[in-house]
C-alpha cells in the first residue's frame, strides 16, 4: 500500500503538467523531427497528426508504435492504426491510442483514445492539391481502486479534430489542425481536453529530403515551436533530427523500409 501512494507522489512530482489526454507525440519518424508532424501526414500516423494527410495517401497502411513519455518506467503510450483509399470518396483512417501507467502489474489509471478519420481533396491542378480531413475520437478515462477501496469509475466524451494541407509544386506542403475544436470536457469536474491550432511548413528541396517547421498554440496561450530534418543516406535508410521549445529539447531518430515494410525509431 505504501509503495502504491509512493508512486503515485513520483507520479505528480516528475510530470508536474500531466493532464487528462495529454499531448504525447506517438509517431517515431515525427518524434525524430522535432514533433514536427502537421504538414507531412502521410502515414498510418495521419488520424493523429492531421486527417487531411488521408486524402493524398495511396493504396493502404498499418503501423504501430510503443512510447515511454517523460523518461518514467511506469508510463506507456501504443498506438495501432491503419489508412486506405477509398476512391473518389477519398482516405480514411483509424487510431487506437492508449495510455497506461501501472506499478507492479496494478493498473493506476488508463487513457484510451478511439480515432477515426477521413480525407478528401477539395481541389487539384498541375501545381496544387488542397486537402481537407476529419476526425472524430473517443476518449475514454479511467482509473483503479484507491488505496481505500474506492472506485473512482470512469467517462468518455467526443473530440473533433478538422484538418487543411495544400501541396505546392510536389516540394512544399502547407498545414493546419484544430485539436479538439468542440471543447470536449472529461470527468465529474468538467476537464477540458487540450485544445490546440497547430500549423506548419514541409520543404523538399532534393527527393529524399525534407526540411520542416511547425507552431503549436493551446487555448490556454501556450505556444511551442518544432523543427526537423529527414535525409535519406542510402536507399531505404533515413536519418532524423531536431528540436522543439517548451520544453527545451533536441530529437533524433532512423528509419529503414526494404519490400513495403518499414522500421523506425525516434
Amino acid at each position: 500500500m505504501r509503495k502504491l501512494i509512493l508512486i503515485l507522489a513520483v507520479l505528480a512530482i516528475a510530470v508536474p503538467t500531466f493532464a487528462a489526454f495529454d499531448n504525447i507525440s506517438i509517431s517515431p519518424r515525427v518524434r525524430g523531427m522535432g514533433d514536427a508532424g502537421v504538414a507531412i501526414a502521410d502515414d498510418a500516423f495521419a488520424p493523429y497528426y492531421n486527417p487531411a494527410g488521408l486524402a493524398s495517401i495511396t493504396g493502404g497502411m498499418i503501423g504501430s508504435s510503443s512510447v515511454k513519455p517523460y523518461g518514467t518506467s511506469f508510463m506507456d503510450v501504443t498506438y495501432f492504426g491503419g489508412v486506405a483509399q477509398i476512391g473518389d470518396l477519398g482516405g480514411i483512417g483509424f487510431g487506437y491510442r492508449q495510455f497506461v501507467s501501472e506499478y507492479q502489474d496494478i493498473e493506476l489509471m488508463s487513457e484510451d483514445t478511439y480515432t477515426m478519420s477521413w480525407g478528401k481533396t477539395l481541389y487539384t491542378d498541375i501545381h496544387t492539391s488542397i486537402n481537407f480531413g476529419i476526425s472524430a475520437n473517443m476518449y475514454r478515462l479511467e482509473f483503479a481502486e484507491t488505496v481505500g477501496g474506492q472506485d473512482p469509475g470512469n467517462d468518455t466524451t467526443v473530440g473533433i479534430d478538422a484538418g487543411l494541407t495544400v501541396g505546392l509544386h510536389n516540394r512544399t506542403r502547407l498545414g493546419v489542425m484544430v485539436k479538439n475544436l468542440n471543447n470536449p470536457v472529461i470527468g465529474i469536474d468538467n476537464q477540458d481536453l487540450r485544445q490546440s491550432i497547430n500549423a506548419g511548413i514541409g520543404y523538399s528541396p532534393y527527393i529524399g529530403v525534407w526540411t520542416v517547421f511547425e507552431m503549436e498554440h493551446t487555448i490556454d496561450g501556450e505556444l511551442q515551436y518544432h523543427g526537423g530534418l529527414e535525409f535519406e543516406v542510402l536507399s531505404g535508410l533515413v536519418l532524423r533530427a531536431g528540436t522543439m521549445t517548451n520544453p527545451n529539447k533536441m530529437t533524433a531518430g532512423f528509419g529503414y523500409n526494404a519490400a513495403g515494410v518499414g522500421v523506425n525509431y525516434g
